[in-house]
């Protein structure tokens, strides 16, 4: 019987038939990491490309709001402002952005459901009086949207930026034309992963996206007293920020 021992050795060192099988066990992990990556890279990719055109969106609704008058300069409302949000919420709902998100407290590991986003829109205009030599600008108001409450503006406040050189990621600041309004947009994302962590080097992250328009007809600036020019006929509650 042991003599028969080396033959079947070399048959099964021959035989190949459970090769694809061992090979395909083998690169079964790295095909399906590979698969995930892409999956998340693009969703990342398609992710910010949406948020972007939401924020360009938005400035653009801020710089056409208001109503004409024949004998006055245009006016804006809370109710308009509230209106170009409600689109901006709508257009982000494949993506969650009027929604929520778990997340746990790396210091004290407490879990807490919070808000998605965060939709800062600031009417920058020309400091009064208005020195060309030394142009300066200022916020001269603020209105928000989205439950993200734990973001706050990158770029300044009505109470802070009352004295800039512009607005804006540096070296990409924007300024109003003479006379002129710049509606200037911030929007804060936190992004989370579509598969667990760890399939991908994408994790829990902030998506930062700005834009900007000027205000292209004449608009009413003063409006009633102590309204920085936005009416509220309508006697809607202002989209104020948590901030003031």
């Amino acid at each position: 019987m042991l003599k028969h021992i080396p033959k079947t050795v070399r048959r099964l060192k021959r035989d190949q038939s459970g090769l694809a099988m061992v090979e395909f066990a083998v690169s079964l992990p790295f095909f399906i990491g590979l698969v995930v990556g892409g999956v998340e890279t693009a969703n990342y990719a398609s992710v910010i490309m949406q948020l972007n055109q939401i924020t360009l969106h938005t400035a653009d609704g801020a710089a056409r709001i208001g109503s004409t008058s024949l004998t006055a300069n245009k006016t804006i409302s809370e109710a308009q402002i509230k209106d170009v949000f409600e689109g901006s919420l709508r257009e982000g709902d494949r993506i969650a952005v009027g929604g929520s998100h778990s997340y746990t407290d790396p210091v004290t590991g407490v879990l807490s459901i919070r808000g998605n986003t965060r939709i800062i829109l600031s009417s920058v205009e020309e400091v009064n009086p208005f020195n060309a030599s030394t142009p300066r600008y200022r916020i001269r108001w603020q209105r928000c949207t989205g439950t993200a409450n734990f973001y706050t503006s990158n770029y300044g406040t009505k109470a802070t930026a009352t004295s800039i050189t512009g607005i804006g990621p540096t070296g990409r600041q924007v300024t109003p034309p003479p006379g002129g309004i710049v509606m200037f947009v911030e929007l804060q994302y936190y992004f989370k992963p579509l598969i667990v962590n760890g399939f991908s080097k994408l994790t829990d992250r902030t998506i930062s996206q700005v834009a900007s328009m000027v205000v292209r007809e004449n608009r009413d600036t003063v409006g009633p007293t102590g309204s920085d020019g936005i009416y509220n006929n309508e006697g809607v509650t202002p989209a104020s920020c948590p901030w003031g």
